[in-house]
Order: structure tokens, then sequence, then C-alpha cells
């Protein structure tokens, strides 16, 4: 099982959020993004994950389980209904949206930090199963200070987009597994 966890700093999720302005009530449009890298293959839906998205603004945790979730098409308007829906307090089957603190969710897991400056070789990121994402406007230095307690790698020397490092984490565990059956 995968968990991925993106911390957004700029999504509202008390707003009233339109399909046709992504970015107006902070970017949704990346947090669109990174559900499909998560779950989305060509030919088919990744059930083996989890994607958590802790919204800063509002202190709101969305999780969307692979095993559960139906019904989401991966183009961002699409993605963008559904979260407006469960924003707006209805049940979707499989995402759960719900109040906590960062520190009382984040202490049933253990993570491994995304970041631009390397701490760790990208091979030891197999060993981890729940990796922590920054947004397109990375950690805050205080919130930086909160996940000093984890584990930090990189993908390099250059910086990705959170759904770009989706995609590769996927790509690099699925490549690690692959080999394990050979």
């Amino acid at each position: 099982m995968r968990h991925f966890i993106i911390i957004s700093n700029t999504v509202d999720t008390s707003a009233s959020l339109s399909i046709n302005s992504l970015t107006a009530f902070g970017r949704l449009d990346v947090i669109c993004r990174c559900v499909t890298a998560s779950f989305y293959l060509s030919d088919g839906f990744r059930k083996n994950v989890t994607l958590s998205i802790i919204f800063l603004k509002t202190g709101k945790i969305m999780q969307i389980q692979g095993e559960e979730v139906r019904g989401i098409n991966p183009d961002e308007r699409a993605i963008a209904g559904v979260l407006r829906k469960v924003f707006s307090g209805k049940n979707y089957p499989g995402i759960i949206f719900y109040s906590e603190s960062f520190d009382n969710f984040i202490s049933n897991y253990d993570p491994i930090v995304l970041t631009d400056t390397k701490s760790q070789s990208e091979n030891l990121l197999h060993q981890y199963n729940t990796y922590i994402i920054g947004d397109q406007a990375g950690f805050s230095e205080e919130f930086k200070q909160q996940l000093d307690l984890y584990p930090k790698a990189s993908l390099g020397s250059r910086i990705y987009l959170s759904s770009q490092t989706i995609t590769i984490l996927n790509y690099l565990i699925d490549r690690f597994e692959q080999s394990l059956t050979l």
C-alpha cells in the first residue's frame, strides 16, 4: 500500500469552489493533478494507493482511498467537481474529509519527506510506504520544523511539480516491486 500526503498551503476548503476557475481559491489545480498522478495509469486505476491532502488554511484533511473510491475521472474539472461536493459536506465513496491536527494525523504513519535537498538516496525510498510532498509553495519554515522529525530524501537536483513527484515515486516503487518478482 502506498500513501502520498500532500501539504496544501493555499486551497480554501471552506470557499464555494468553481470548477471553472481552479485557482480562484488556492491551487486546486495542483491537488487535482496529484489525484490523477496518484491513481491513474494509462490502462488502469491504482487501488493500492491512499492520497491524503492536508489543507493548512482550514485544518482539514481529505483522504482518498483507491480500494474504495468510485466514479472519479482523471481530468481536473471532473476531480474538482467531486472535491467541491466533498468540501460542501456531501459523502462520496472512498473519500473522507475531516478536521484533525497534522501531529495527530501523522502519528499513525512512518513517513519520509520529499525535499529539494538530497538527504538520502532515492534507492531507499522503497523502504517507506508513506511520502510527504509539498505543493507548489513547498513547506513553510514553521512547517519544516514539524517535518524535522522525519527522514528526508529527494529525487535529485531538480525540483519537480508535486504531481510529477508522485508519478516518479510510483514509477520507482513499481520498478522495485517488479524486480522482486523476477
